[in-house]
């Protein structure tokens, strides 16, 4: 049996979902088709609606009448479309109205197929089945296109991660600065989309403005480093040379051959290189552009920006707090910007809040993004600082942070972890379905995983803790002077604040954790061997907490308390 027999088989058990203001309508549906699917019913789109977001793991069928109270049919289809629905929500039309003028804006919204009424019980069923059949097979087609778009992004975002971080080697900014314009510019266009219809900016079209956004400081390339790197204000002069690096990184792009140029992502980017200085009411730079003459792209990758800066530790500058930093782009003190962006900006306020507070995106971590600061407090990374080579800000990001997860990498460990001979605590913990994710979803969607389960393990770790990215799909804590008590509690903890976690609204992505973990003094090499024999064990008995309490007075190799919680 082919795959998409078997998807087919599958969905032949699902629900049905009867839209219609219309009580007799909705009973003569359910009298055709209650003893093949499980049928449910709304009388009006807001009630569908709220069914739908229910539980949003269900894939559903809707036979959704166009003509209703309080929201139609055509509002339904574009909630569905705004929210991302679409892999999950099949829509076959159901009205009496079968104008061409309907049926092509149904169509056009999402419909798959389209019913006229009166309603024949033998078509109804075999319309039905062949929409399901032919569901499958596109979802099929739909999932190898997406895997070679998302192989194609992902030398893109190669390329570009390097040619990015080539101009922070020289910028006195944060080796991360990338990251976070790309995570807010991706966060600010998936909100745009929920409350306008304004910009009409596909999922395709998201992902090329988040990964181009990466480049939107290219010109800063030939801007001399003694002005890049100024610890106090520039004079006139050096500003307006500062503010040639728009034009010149347009050029760069503009320069390139006819077919590299043609290429959709570097339109985008020309755009967001030239223009992510304009400001709403004219007063940016470098043409004075206003209002919508400033493409989409360059307003949302302007607005990261600005918050970046805002709350990053500056050469020339402290951070501002996540509030600060909202207040004085909503009073606009840096600038007029797209009141919708405004909107959307304190719309994903607590989101950004998060990841400020909760994943190393506060001040304390951007010690290290300027020639000119202070060394970090952490001890390892000061022993480093000193040994540095010249020339080189954010080096220690760089060379130490792992560039999908923005934490600590394997070389850290290696480097400054290995060798110690006086830990006390560690864990070590992997997702034990990232196989089948990347599987049934893609690569896209294991990335999005492993990028949250690094941000929640953040949340739940002290400053003096160390979190690395030890594997593909395994991270290892060191902790700090903890208790037994505690660590033990803290563990548990963490296993638990994976249950029911949802990623990046797409909640078909569940995650799952396997946890060891050995508390007792010793070298690292047998600590490490003691705390992976005790995941193995945690993974073995699946969603489990495994820990090994050492007798400090014994050989490690001996007797040991071995705990599962």
């Amino acid at each position: 049996m082919s795959k998409i027999e078997k998807e087919f088989k599958k969905m032949k058990k699902q629900k049905i979902l009867i839209v219609d203001d219309s009580e007799m309508n909705r009973e003569l549906l359910i009298d055709i088709l209650e003893e093949q699917y499980d049928v449910m019913e709304a009388e009006n789109g807001v009630q569908a609606v709220e069914i739908l977001a229910k539980d949003e793991t269900d894939f559903w069928f809707l036979l959704l009448d166009i003509m209703m109270p309080e929201m139609d049919g055509f509002d339904v289809l574009n909630y569905i479309n705004k929210h991302y629905w679409n892999d999950r929500v099949v829509v076959m039309m159901i009205s009496s109205d079968d104008s061409p003028e309907n049926i092509n804006r149904a169509y056009s919204l999402g419909a798959f197929d389209y019913i006229s009424r009166p309603f024949d019980p033998i078509i109804v069923r075999k319309r039905i089945a062949n929409t399901l059949f032919l569901y499958a097979r596109q979802h099929d087609l739909e999932n190898m296109v997406r895997e070679q778009f998302y192989e194609q992004q992902k030398n893109n975002n190669l390329m570009i991660s390097i040619l990015s971080h080539i101009v922070e080697f020289r910028n006195g900014e944060s080796g991360m600065h990338i990251q976070h314009v790309k995570t807010i510019t991706e966060l600010l266009l998936k909100r745009l989309v929920q409350i306008t219809d304004r910009y009409s900016l596909s999922e395709v079209d998201i992902s090329l403005i988040s990964v181009a956004s990466a480049l939107h400081d290219i010109g800063k390339i030939s801007i001399p480093e003694e002005i890049l790197n100024k610890p106090g204000g520039l004079t006139k002069e050096e500003f307006e040379m500062m503010k040639t690096h728009t034009v010149i990184g347009s050029k760069m792009l503009s320069d390139l051959p006819v077919e590299q140029f043609d290429s959709p992502i570097v339109h985008v980017a020309y755009d967001i290189c030239r223009w992510h200085h304009e400001r709403y009411d004219g007063k940016g730079y470098p043409d004075g552009r206003k209002g919508e003459e400033i493409p989409i792209a360059a307003q949302v990758v302007a607005l990261a920006d600005v918050y970046d800066a805002l709350t990053s530790e500056r050469c020339y500058k402290k951070a501002f707090s996540h509030e600060e930093a909202v207040r004085m782009i909503s009073e606009g003190k840096c600038g007029v910007f797209n009141p919708i962006l405004l909107q959307c900006l304190n719309e994903i306020s607590n989101t950004l809040k998060s990841l400020y507070t909760n994943t190393g995106w506060g001040p304390e971590i951007e010690k290290v993004s300027c020639r000119k600061d202070k060394a970090e407090d952490t001890t390892l990374f000061h022993e480093r600082e000193q040994n540095k080579p010249s020339g080189q800000p954010g080096y220690m990001q760089l060379l130490y942070v792992d560039s999908l997860t923005s934490v600590y990498n394997r070389r850290y460990y290696k480097e400054f972890i290995q060798g110690s001979s006086d830990m006390e605590a560690i864990a070590l913990i992997d997702v034990d379905n990232l196989k089948q994710i990347n599987d049934d979803y893609g690569q896209e969607a294991g990335d999005l995983v492993l990028q949250r389960t690094a941000q929640t393990l953040l949340s739940l770790i002290r400053r003096n803790d160390h979190l690395i990215r030890y594997g593909g799909d395994e991270f290892l804590i060191v902790f700090s002077n903890m208790t037994k008590h505690t660590f033990e509690t803290r563990l548990e903890e963490i296993r638990q604040s994976f249950e029911g976690l949802i990623v990046d609204g797409r909640p078909e992505l569940h995650i799952s954790v396997n946890i060891g973990g050995v508390y007792g003094t010793g070298k690292q090499g047998e600590l490490f061997h003691i705390v992976d024999t005790m995941l193995e064990h945690s993974r073995s008995t699946k969603k489990q907490v495994t820990i090994c309490f050492l007798d400090e007075n014994e050989d490690v190799q001996g007797l040991f308390k071995k705990k599962e919680m």
